[in-house]
């Protein structure tokens, strides 16, 4: 579904952030991408959301490569969650005003049916008055979520949505993105440096260094076998901890 061939991205300072990069999402497929700070990750999830330009590559949809004349049907069927839950959202609107925004187009769009979804990210609706400060870190990321799943997409990108959220908060925010997966059969791009958050979620996962991936590993009897020695070496400190 997702296709993401020979990337390259260099900034003006000719450092090399992005180096031929091909990662593929299926319908449906978790995917994790996993890499130390400064590997490249934020910038692959900018460049597939078209929020920055390649120097080089494509990023295609559904068998169609993402140009400005497609981009509006592209942001339909693909949404991102950001780590910063805060900057996300409007602090002058009330979560309803924020569910709302995302769907003014569609008249199909209730109270009910917005209380409805609220139950699908274990929320209350009591939160649909709250304004963002009056909301804990959890409940901003689950205002997030929804946000984007309300327009139904094909596709969400989550890009370290859970570092910042302690450990409890992650597993049920993981858990939430597996149950959505199940109901929805939608694809997941899992975006983190958090090794334990990735291998719990994910169906495969991909290896970055440096702007680079090194190695890609199936799930196979609940764990991954990496061939690449960055990658064994990464997954052998988590085993660690």
């Amino acid at each position: 579904m997702l296709r993401v061939e020979n990337v390259n991205k260099s900034y003006r300072t000719g450092q090399q952030v992005l180096a031929n990069i091909n990662l593929t999402v299926g319908e449906g497929e978790i995917v994790g991408l996993v890499g130390e700070s400064g590997s490249g990750k934020s910038t692959l999830a900018k460049i597939i959301m078209q929020l920055e330009s390649p120097d080089k590559g494509t990023v295609n949809f559904q068998n169609q490569q993402i140009t400005k004349n497609n981009r509006k049907s592209f942001y339909e069927k693909c949404q991102i969650i950001f780590q910063n839950a805060s900057n996300a959202l409007n602090p002058m609107w009330t979560v309803k005003e924020q569910l709302r925004e995302p769907l003014q187009h569609q008249k199909f769009v209730t109270d009910t049916y917005i209380q409805t979804m609220l139950q699908k990210v274990k929320l209350s609706n009591d939160v649909l008055h709250a304004l963002p400060s009056e909301l804990s870190g959890g409940e901003k990321q689950r205002v997030n979520l929804l946000r984007s799943i309300l327009v139904e997409p094909k596709l969400i990108v989550c890009d370290e949505i859970v570092s910042s959220l302690d450990r409890l908060i992650q597993r049920e925010i993981i858990d939430l993105l597996i149950t959505l997966n199940k109901e929805r059969n939608m694809a997941i791009l899992f975006i983190s440096h958090d090794l334990k958050a990735v291998s719990y979620l994910s169906e495969r996962i991909y290896v970055m260094k440096a702007g680079e991936i090194v190695d890609e590993q199936y799930k196979e009897q609940g764990g991954f076998n990496f061939t690449d020695s960055y990658a064994q070496k990464l997954f052998q400190a988590m085993e660690c901890e």
